[in-house]
């Protein structure tokens, strides 16, 4: 069956960079960092911004398969698998490495502190396996020490299961299993949503604002369902049918497409500032099955594809900053950091006010940003490194061929797009940099422009965001 005749089209221009997307991992990173210092506790819709990154992972991720489907004609799981592991494991066993230490050294020297969080080694068990968030539904109010490390579970169980099912469907290539796919995904949107919404009378927040699970101590099934349904595991697969449309949609841009976007793009983002600053405490803005958190959520599709298509907006150029994209290419290590670094220090957050309050949040939201930064140039860079050398991306080499035969030379063997220059990453070669998506961190590039592109987590700079 010809491309045209699909409903999931293959063909289509090369994903290129996107600064915009670089700058907003950076300031969203920080405003996690922000909230769990003190600094922004106020602000208790922050979990929109990881939903941001949910939805980037998903678009960024399947639009890489898409591209190298197109430029191969296969999709070397192989390749994605061992890119994965190389981009987010060894910052995250150095992390639970170091957790660890910290556990025992506290247990030897404080051993009252960990009385009291004696399921910590449940927590670096679940972190470890990647099912922290599963673990953490029959654990409500139990367990929370490296709590952060929910969101990158979900991320790692998508990194997982989807390629397979997209390899599957491109295999496949009939309208059918395009139809099939489409219509899964909407399914599993609707039902997570639903759940959400159904079962949200499962958490309440009191008048400081501070939300708790009402099955606490007494664990329901319905409570178990809320949690799982309240990560948003369905914003990774929003992003996915987000890369669909994305991928339809004909090059040039049709003027009317621009013109939705424009108006599309600023609703979403009215909405996720509304939740970010409200949510929680104005009427129907509750956290995390409120409506008009639903509302917010789905905006999040038009914010990714405006970014995509029309960065040179004033929002657009403001977000390509350099200093904001330098923190988005440092932002998986930074989120995860920066709760360990915080742990010696949350007695004295909780009893602080006023200026010493923010005192020690700036304090302790410094050296997460330090933390996360030295990761990624002692722990992440020789591996970021080996990923590009070794697994670079089939459509990549085949796009330097192509370019090659161009240039009546041969291709480099190290050329690779990002943000980051390959000095950075003990390289010669100028003008390029690694690619690296994860949660905080993410993946991304855009249409047959050759750059870099972030991370996160999920989802870092780099070449094309596949690091969520």
């Amino acid at each position: 069956m010809s491309d045209g005749q699909r409903l999931i089209k293959v063909e289509g221009e090369r994903l290129g960079h996107i600064p915009s997307f670089d700058g907003l991992r950076g300031i969203f990173v920080l405003i996690v960092v922000g909230y769990h210092a003190g600094l922004l506790d106020k602000f208790l819709g922050t979990p929109i911004v990881i939903d941001w990154f949910f939805v980037a992972s998903g678009f960024l991720i399947t639009t890489l398969l898409l591209d190298e489907k197109y430029a191969t004609g296969t999709v070397s799981l192989k390749n994605f698998y061992s890119r994965r592991v190389l981009r987010l494991f060894p910052a995250m066993y150095a992390m639970l490495g170091i957790f660890l230490l910290f556990m025992l050294v506290v247990k030897v020297l404080a051993p009252e502190a960990v009385a009291e969080a004696d399921l910590w080694w449940v927590e670096l068990v679940a972190a470890a396996t990647y099912s922290y968030y599963v673990v953490a539904a029959f654990l409500p109010g139990r367990i929370g020490l490296i709590g952060h490390t929910w969101s990158l579970t979900v991320e790692e169980q998508f990194y997982f299961v989807w390629p397979l099912v997209l390899n599957r469907t491109l295999k496949k290539a009939t309208r059918r299993n395009d139809r099939n796919l489409i219509v899964g995904a909407v399914v599993f949107i609707a039902v997570m949503v639903f759940l959400r919404v159904r079962l949200n009378y499962m958490i309440e927040f009191n008048p400081t604002n501070v939300g708790r699970f009402v099955d606490e101590g007494d664990v329901t099934w319905q409570g178990v369902v809320y949690r799982i349904a309240a990560v948003r595991p369905d914003m990774i697969v929003l992003g996915c049918l987000t890369a669909f449309v994305a991928r339809a949609i004909p090059r040039p841009v049709p003027a009317h497409v621009l013109r939705l976007l424009a108006w599309l793009g600023p609703v979403g983002w009215v909405l996720f500032v509304g939740i970010l600053v409200g949510g929680g405490r104005i009427p129907g803005f509750g956290l995390f099955g409120g409506p008009v958190y639903q509302l917010a959520l789905f905006g999040l599709a038009p914010i990714t594809l405006d970014l995509f298509f029309r960065p040179a907006t004033v929002y657009g150029r403001a977000l390509a900053w350099q200093p904001f994209r330098y923190l988005g290419a440092r932002s998986y290590g930074i989120y995860l950091w920066h709760i360990p670094v915080a742990l010696p220090f949350l007695g004295l957050i909780d009893e602080s006010y006023g200026a010493k309050k923010y005192a020690v949040g700036l304090v302790v939201s410094a050296l997460g940003v330090l933390a996360g930064m030295a990761s990624f140039r002692f722990v992440e860079k020789p591996f970021l490194r080996l990923k590009e050398t070794r697994y670079r991306r089939p459509e990549e080499k085949a796009a330097d061929l192509a370019a090659a035969s161009q240039r009546h030379q041969a291709p480099a063997l190290d050329l690779f797009e990002g943000t980051e220059p390959l000095s950075e990453f003990g390289l010669d070669r100028p003008g390029t940099a690694p690619d690296d998506s994860a949660l905080p961190g993410f993946d991304q590039h855009r249409g047959g422009h050759h750059g870099p592109v972030e991370d996160l987590a999920p989802a870092p700079e780099r070449a094309e965001d596949d690091d969520a």
